[in-house]
């Protein structure tokens, strides 16, 4: 009996460090930004690719996780404590390691430290007073989704703010329809617990003496701890493997139709390749309308001043200007719906077998080059 426990004992590690694989597909699948993408796709390549499924294949092996599309990858090697970030299009990489993190942002406290003192002497005090809820529940609705029993869960979050000067008030709502599996996934207990080894190496790199201090002030308000209680209890209806996540950012969200994904086919086709050149003549250039496009969605989605997403403007404002034409009916749903983007990330391919060790190094021939964190913060 002795050698057997003794087997057993040995075994045991082994099995905690089980590889497991899966791929994720996200794609932005309705709301304004969909839109934008289809009108204007022959416009700009950028928003052309804008809904086009993005899919990475994420592989654990032992203490290393890495997560690979195709234009780019990221490894997580707890051993070594670094992230490393490729770039497949330009054959680049570049490394940073979890104290070099924290190095960095000491670095940007630091820098930023200055203006913040100077505005405090000044007098500035914040232009808009923000609060936000949250709710997690179970909606009973059951189904299958990627050839597992799963339950969907519903998780609201609202941001809610109040411009001090003009009075007014907006909010920005994001609602996520979650289908949970409703039972276990060989490997993927290894993967949740890799990911907390992960969690508490950032949380390490983060919670610096400079971002300790503001860790502090934020759970000195009532608010604050009373929402980070909830969540904690309510995120345990969260437990599980995710397979399906529907996430709608907007305003005036119907939960009813939070696991309802839209029809592409609604959205408006962009122009042909002629009719393309013939716009980015008259406007100019092609950035310069990319950039209109982006600075009207940056309008539609600001929380800082309210930006107009959820709020009428006040009369001796301009009024915008229009986004590109859509057909009557497109027009009135989006208006009707209030969203601003809709994207669905799915869950796919579990598997516990022997992960292919090669993804988790640099490509041979890929130049190093030096992480943004670093160069930003020098």
């Amino acid at each position: 009996m002795k050698p057997i426990r003794l087997l057993c004992g040995m075994l045991a590690p082994a099995l905690l460090l089980a590889d497991f694989t899966y791929t994720e597909t996200s794609r932005i699948t309705g709301g304004v930004m969909a839109a934008m993408s289809r009108s204007l796709g022959g416009l700009s390549k950028s928003m052309r690719n804008m809904t086009e499924p993005q899919t990475k294949t994420h592989i654990l092996k032992g203490n290393k996780m890495a997560e690979i599309g195709t234009k780019d990858g990221t490894i997580y090697d707890l051993d070594a404590g670094s992230i490393t970030t490729i770039d497949f299009e330009k054959r680049t990489y570049s490394t940073i390691t979890f104290e070099q993190m924290r190095q960095a942002m000491e670095r940007m406290m630091e820098k930023n430290k200055g203006k913040m003192e100077e505005s405090k002497a000044k007098g500035k005090d914040p232009q808009m007073d923000a609060d936000f809820k949250m709710d997690i529940k179970e909606t009973g609705k059951t189904a299958m989704v990627s050839g597992f029993n799963s339950k969907e869960v519903l998780m609201t979050f609202i941001l809610e703010g109040k411009d001090k000067k003009s009075g007014q008030t907006g909010a920005l709502e994001t609602m996520s329809s979650i289908w949970v599996a409703q039972e276990k996934i060989p490997g993927y207990e290894e993967l949740q617990e890799f990911r907390k080894k992960l969690a508490m190496k950032y949380a390490g790199a983060f919670m610096n003496s400079s971002m300790a201090g503001f860790g502090a002030a934020m759970a000195s308000d009532p608010r604050m701890r009373e929402a980070a209680e909830k969540m904690a209890k309510e995120a345990e209806k969260l437990n599980g493997v995710h397979l399906r996540q529907i996430t709608k950012m907007g305003s005036q969200l119907d939960p009813a139709k939070a696991s309802e994904i839209s029809d592409p086919n609604a959205t408006p086709q962009g122009p042909t390749a002629g009719e393309a050149a013939g716009k980015a003549a008259e406007k100019g250039a092609t950035d310069t309308a990319e950039k209109q496009v982006l600075g009207r969605l940056g309008k539609i989605g600001g929380i800082g001043g309210l930006g107009g997403f959820g709020r009428k403007k006040p009369k001796q404002e301009q009024a915008p200007e229009p986004p590109p034409q859509q057909p009557a009916q497109n027009q009135q749903a989006q208006q009707q719906s209030g969203i601003l983007m809709e994207m669905v990330i799915e869950s796919a391919n579990f598997s516990n077998a022997p992960a292919d060790g090669s993804k988790m190094a640099v490509p041979a021939g890929f130049q190093q080059v030096e992480h943004p964190m670093l160069k930003n913060t020098r």
